[in-house]
């Protein structure tokens, strides 16, 4: 054989070797990440460029909240979070759990051999690296608000190939939120949410479920631009002289906790303060519980509902 092409032969076979030991990954992240041929561009939740270089085939979500949306945008998982059965998907029940979402067997999600995983930001960001130094690609999400919600699930209509479908409903829940403040009294109501727990209660800002609804209807929240509470963006302290103040017209209240021990906890710091009772929201028979299943845990594709439920309270005449 003669000597160059000998050496062309071996210049072949290395290059073989070398790009048959590269990772063969969905998903390259950074600025860097080619779109020449790729299957999806995305940016996910932590503003990460995502690149899918094709669909993925084995997906694994986290999150008991993007569940739906996996769903709804006609996409399936091998490995999904514990949750109460009605907040799983038909089609992922039988699916391989990797435990609760704040506490995610990262070795379960390993060895399911995902080739993309979703989960949320704040909750799993710190699986990054693992996660990456096992080759798997990783987007986080993180819906809380309408906008939010609707971003999320766009992202994950390209992540599935099926950004049609998921327009498609994005737009009806839009028409769905349209209808009803449609039919709303022209009025600016006053309001205020307050979060009870067995140990304490606070005040939600707007940025919260339950503030964010209400925002989209047009009340106005008393506490906004009130200062955040260290470690909770979304609440504010709690202080019966500055809702005496306000003064506001509704009064809503959330909860999280053992219902018991909530009850007590809001007889003894507001409603046995003798100045609850001087409340306009409590005089005129406008204090609503709003259910933990729309506003304390994110309600996804149900925000319509949501917004329709905070309407009818104060409402009932104007929504269906």
């Amino acid at each position: 054989m003669k000597p160059i092409h000998y050496l062309m032969m071996l210049i072949c076979t290395l290059l073989l070797l070398v790009s048959g030991c590269q990772p063969k990954n969905a998903a390259t992240t950074g600025q860097t990440a080619t779109t020449g041929n790729s299957f999806a561009v995305l940016t996910d939740g932590a503003g990460r460029k995502v690149t899918l270089s094709q669909k993925p085939q084995r997906v694994v979500v986290l999150s008991p909240s993007l569940m739906e949306m996996i769903d709804a945008a006609g996409g399936t998982v091998v490995g999904r979070p514990d949750a109460k059965t009605e907040q799983v998907p038909e089609g992922m029940r039988k699916v391989a759990s990797v435990g609760h979402v704040y506490n995610v067997n990262i070795e379960k999600v390993v060895s399911l051999k995902p080739d993309l995983v979703i989960g949320n930001v704040k909750q799993h960001e710190k699986f990054r690296d693992i996660l990456e130094s096992n080759h798997i690609p990783v987007i986080y999400l993180q819906p809380k608000t309408y906008d939010e919600v609707k971003a999320c699930f766009a992202v994950i209509g390209q992540v599935y190939g099926t950004k049609d479908v998921v327009d498609k409903k994005i737009a009806a829940m839009d028409r769905s939120i349209d209808e009803i403040r449609s039919n709303l009294p022209k009025t600016q109501e006053k309001i205020v949410i307050l979060h009870a727990t067995p140990s304490n209660v606070s005040v939600e800002l707007e940025n919260s479920i339950a503030g964010c609804v209400a925002k989209m209807l047009g009340f106005t929240n008393v506490a906004s631009g009130s200062k955040a509470i260290d470690g909770k963006p979304d609440k504010t302290p709690y202080s019966m002289e500055a809702l005496v103040e306000k003064d506001p017209d509704v009064l809503f209240i959330t909860s999280m906790g053992d219902h018991a021990k909530i009850e007590a906890r809001l007889k003894k710091d507001v409603q046995g303060n003798p100045a609850w009772n001087s409340l306009r929201a409590v005089k005129n028979g406008k204090v609503y519980v709003l259910p933990e299943r729309l506003f304390l845990l994110n309600p996804g594709l149900k925000y319509p509902e949501a917004v329709r439920f905070m309407a009818k309270d104060i409402f009932p005449e104007a929504v269906k």
